[in-house]
């Protein structure tokens, strides 16, 4: 009887335990500026504050998951707050992102796995690569 109290206790207390914060909480409806459609489609939902979240993400334990990975890709990279990087951080992040897409590191796999939308083709991920290339180049400024 004690463990059905327990389990009936958990099913109602986990869904509002968030140990990453209020990830959540942090919503833009905004759309995101100065950033390629391809990177809008395959890497805002976890880069960005315009976070769809699925149904599966309420569920206990994949909540906490799922939260986790959000909050870590904000912490690396958040397209919501683009305009706020300085030029520096703005080149060093188009050039990890081209690098990171390139070798087929982003996104994650197990996000395209749930995400089929987000899989990115090789002619897309050249698209990518080559548009962190061309804004990196305009980052620069005229040479004098």
């Amino acid at each position: 009887m004690n463990k059905m109290y327990f389990c009936a206790a958990a099913i109602v207390v986990l869904p509002f335990i968030h140990p990453f914060g209020d990830v959540r909480g942090k919503g833009s409806p905004a759309p995101l500026s100065e950033v390629h459609p391809l990177i809008e489609r395959a890497c805002q939902n976890c880069h960005s504050e315009r976070t769809t979240w699925p149904l599966y993400s309420y569920l206990p334990l994949a909540s906490w998951a799922i939260e986790k990975d959000v909050a870590e890709a904000r912490e690396h990279l958040n397209f919501s707050h683009w305009d706020q990087y300085s030029l520096d951080d703005k080149r060093d992040l188009l050039a990890r992102i081209g690098t990171v897409v390139r070798n087929h590191e982003m996104p994650l796999p197990r996000y395209v796995l749930l995400h089929p939308e987000a899989r990115l083709s090789d002619e897309e991920i050249q698209t990518i690569y080559d548009w962190t290339r061309e804004q990196r180049r305009g980052l620069r400024g005229p040479v004098k």
